[in-house]
């Protein structure tokens, strides 16, 4: 955070981005004219650029024929050595310290409060903002009256706001403290109800402004209702005041060339003894908070442990009705368990009796189809054997026939023979 503006010189337009990054409150540098003058020279990005001719400011033309007094970033080639980069205004948004020492409250307590104000030069075409304010700023604002007229425009308005407060409240006016507007409507039941509208207009229903609803009653004392009303007063009068700040500076200063990005207040500081004051206050109302939340601790504890043991009771109750109804239970499923082992009894011997009658008619039924294959078995060898017994016998009769035939046929031939002979 720079604490002052100012301009400066550089031997070499290169090390501009870095003087700009590193230096804070650097808003303007004046480049040298290099020893030896080339045909050519670089504007780096990031700052918004004057090139002279000869000393005096000259505009850029662009290719459809437009001018600006800004030249654009880049390296620009051929120019004779009397074109030269003179001024070069940075372009990226600056914060300044703002203090304001001295204020008078409302009860006449004096009190000191920073303020941090967020700035950029304009001139970026392509916002669609004149680069005629660059010239502007170098040539008739310029940094240290950018700065003086700046300190002189918030001070007036700082000092109006301390003026409207009370020492007590001086702290809620920093920034960041809170960024919602709080509003009292009616409610649907016909009550006033507390709303928060932030920057986008949503609307989230809060009861801040009297007590805390996750708080016991006996833990807030009885000064912290006004203390937090105060609070939010002076924090949304702070919001109004730096809106309006920036609000009358941009109508002061944009005409400059100067845009104000934001006002934050950063910081309040009283007098020690003040200081003292309200840290023996807060220690007092810390210290009876303490006390009855001691009290009501100890409350909570007996009322815990008295629903522990009535919890404990309950427990042991409910557990003895479980285990006797779990008996009980057990009873039943015993009694269906022995009857269902009964019928399988039952069952298991109507089966093994119907399995032995299966099997002995099984068997009988064997033994009779054994006896009726034995039967026709024997029936069929006796057939065998007397048609075996027929065909030998008619065998043997053919045979013994033969047999008589050649023996006949064979004496009738001897017969013949003796009888030639």
């Amino acid at each position: 955070m720079a604490t002052a503006l100012f301009s400066d010189e550089i031997n070499n337009v290169s090390s501009a981005y870095e003087r700009f990054a590193s230096e804070k409150g650097l808003v303007l540098l004046r480049p040298h004219r290099p020893c030896c003058s080339p045909m050519h020279f670089t504007i780096p990005s990031g700052c918004y650029a004057l090139v002279s001719r000869h000393g005096a400011d000259e505009e850029y033309e662009f290719p459809d024929g437009t001018k600006s007094i800004v030249w654009p970033a880049g390296l620009h080639f051929p120019y004779p050595p009397w074109y030269k980069v003179s001024n070069l205004v940075t372009q990226q948004a600056m914060v300044l310290d703002l203090p304001v020492k001295a204020c008078k409250t409302k009860d006449n307590v004096t009190v000191n409060i920073d303020i941090a104000l967020a700035f950029r030069i304009m001139g970026n075409s392509d916002l669609g903002e004149d680069p005629d304010f660059v010239r502007k700023f170098v040539h008739e604002l310029k940094p240290r009256g950018l700065e003086q007229q700046l300190r002189d425009a918030q001070d007036e308005a700082v000092r109006g706001l301390a003026r409207s407060l009370k020492h007590t409240e001086i702290y809620g006016i920093r920034s960041g403290v809170n960024t919602k507007h709080i509003q009292s409507v009616v409610g649907a039941d016909g009550k006033q109800v507390n709303v928060e509208v932030d920057e986008d207009g949503i609307v989230e229903d809060t009861d801040d402004l009297a007590m805390p609803t996750h708080c016991d009653e006996t833990l807030v004392g009885r000064s912290d209702t006004e203390d937090r009303d105060n609070a939010r007063r002076a924090t949304a009068e702070g919001i109004d005041v730096t809106d309006y700040m920036k609000t009358r500076l941009n109508r002061q200063f944009m005409p400059q060339g100067v845009e104000i990005l934001s006002i934050m207040i950063q910081s309040c500081t009283l007098p020690k003894e003040i200081e003292q004051q309200m840290e023996e206050k807060t220690k007092v109302i810390s210290k009876n908070a303490q006390q009855r939340m001691f009290h009501q601790n100890n409350m909570q504890n007996t009322r815990m442990e008295e629903e522990i043991v009535t919890l404990m009771q309950t427990f042991e109750e409910q557990r003895q009705q479980e285990e006797s109804a779990g008996a009980e239970q057990i009873n039943e499923e015993k009694v269906k368990l022995n009857d269902a082992i009964a019928e399988a009894k039952k069952a298991e011997a109507a089966i093994r009796e119907e399995a032995i009658a299966k099997i002995q008619k099984l068997r009988a039924e064997s033994n009779l189809e054994v006896q009726r294959i034995v039967s026709r078995k024997d029936e069929t060898t006796a057939t065998m054997k007397a048609e075996s017994e027929k065909e030998a016998a008619n065998l043997q009769a053919v045979t013994k026939l033969e047999v008589e035939r050649k023996l006949a046929e064979a004496s009738l031939t001897a017969e013949k023979e003796s009888c030639r002979g």
